[in-house]
């Protein structure tokens, strides 16, 4: 009969197996949830873009004026036309890229654009609910630099004259 001082104590090898199984399914769900967040953002944004150009246009008809969403590096600010001048909308509260996010859009009318004096480069809303057609293309940056055997995904965001948008495209770069 074995004496106490003789027992041994501590972790048998089938315990220590369960623990490391634990730990690899908790590292491999971590890992693949940075990747739904990376979708996450780009559907975010998604939906913040075409929320603000329908904001716009709605505005532009309540008050029977023009509006520019004016865009650039860092985001898109709305401007309202008052007396002849472009004044910046306070109303409408300033959409800012992420950090994380390349953002590349398109102004179908350029021409249209050069010609009317704007404040900044951008769609312009008129009362009628009509608004110059164009795109914004919305990337990871995240994911281009992460993994470059993954494909990177894009949201593109295409609207026509009377701000219809086509469906969502993603694709791979």
């Amino acid at each position: 009969m074995p004496t106490r001082s003789a027992v041994q104590s501590g972790f048998t090898l089938i315990e220590l197996m369960v623990v490391v199984v634990i730990m690899a399914v908790v590292v491999s769900v971590g890992m693949m949830s940075l990747g739904s967040n990376e979708q996450a953002t780009l559907r975010a944004q998604d939906r913040n873009v075409k929320s603000l150009l329908m904001a716009v246009r709605d505005q532009a008809a309540l008050k029977q004026r023009l509006y520019l969403v004016g865009v650039d590096e860092s985001g898109l600010t709305t401007y309202s036309q008052n007396r002849g001048e472009w004044q910046v909308d306070d109303k409408i509260k300033r959409l800012k890229w992420p950090e994380s996010l390349i953002v590349e859009w398109k102004i179908d009318n350029q021409t249209f654009v050069k010609q009317q004096n704007l404040p900044q480069e951008g769609w312009v809303f008129w009362p009628s609910g009509d608004v110059l057609a164009g795109s914004i293309i919305l990337r990871n940056l995240d994911n281009q630099a992460f993994d470059r055997d993954q494909e990177a995904t894009e949201y593109a965001i295409r609207w026509n004259g009377l701000l219809q948008f086509e469906k969502e495209v993603k694709g791979s770069l």
